[in-house]
């Protein structure tokens, strides 16, 4: 009875030995893919200065960009943790994504904090249907809910220009009064397989920083 439990121990042991060291060279390399892709879409406006690595899934790239008016911007790489199984499991049954989030000091800080949370939703009328890709789709109008017990009209137009964002898929915009003022976080997947994303995504930043209650930048 013994050996038969210390044989299944060892045998489960090795299975996670075997998973963690797989899955830690694949998200060494994917981790190193992302930053290959970072370091490309900075080129034209800048580069990066630093990177401080948390773990084989997470890094953070401190960033200079004069062209862009940000002062002090950083980016944070948030990935799957495959290598750990009870922790990539959470992740999965939690629904998060793997993100980018972009912070940086604006050089006219808001005057109060807004935060812009983007959500979509998609729906089939049955669960399996055949064909899915040849079926027609259509876009609803946008709903806007606010905190706000005054309607704002310059809300809509910040939001307006989240939605439309050279089509990325952010998935909040913060302003803050305090230090970083702008925050953006966007999902790594949809940007990575955005055609030309890596061209447009400080272009992108820098319309929605236009969007301060007093930034001009």
């Amino acid at each position: 009875m013994l050996p038969s439990v210390l044989i299944t121990i060892s045998f489960g042991a090795l299975i996670v030995v075997a998973w963690y060291v797989v899955f830690l060279h694949f998200n060494r390399h994917r981790s190193r893919r992302v930053l290959h892709w970072l370091e490309s879409a900075v080129h034209e406006h800048g580069e990066i200065n630093d990177v401080e690595w948390v773990s084989s899934s997470h890094f953070r790239a401190r960033l200079r960009l004069p062209g862009c008016g940000f002062q002090h911007p950083s980016i944070e790489a948030r990935l799957a943790p495959r290598e750990l199984p009870v922790r990539w499991a959470l992740w999965k049954w939690r629904g998060r994504k793997e993100t980018f989030v972009f912070e940086a000091n604006l050089a006219c800080p808001p005057r109060h904090g807004l935060e812009i949370g983007r959500t979509r939703y998609t729906g089939l009328t049955r669960r399996w249907m055949r064909n899915k890709d040849a079926w027609p789709t259509c876009s609803a109008a946008s709903l806007f809910i606010s905190t706000q017990p005054e309607w704002e009209p310059e809300i809509s137009s910040r939001m307006s220009t989240v939605v439309a964002a050279r089509e990325l898929d952010f998935l909040t915009v913060s302003f803050r009064t305090r230090s970083p003022h702008f925050s953006v976080t966007f999902s790594v997947h949809e940007t990575l397989a955005h055609s030309g994303g890596e061209l447009v995504i400080f272009d992108s930043l820098r319309e929605l920083a236009e969007g301060s209650p007093t930034s001009r930048m």
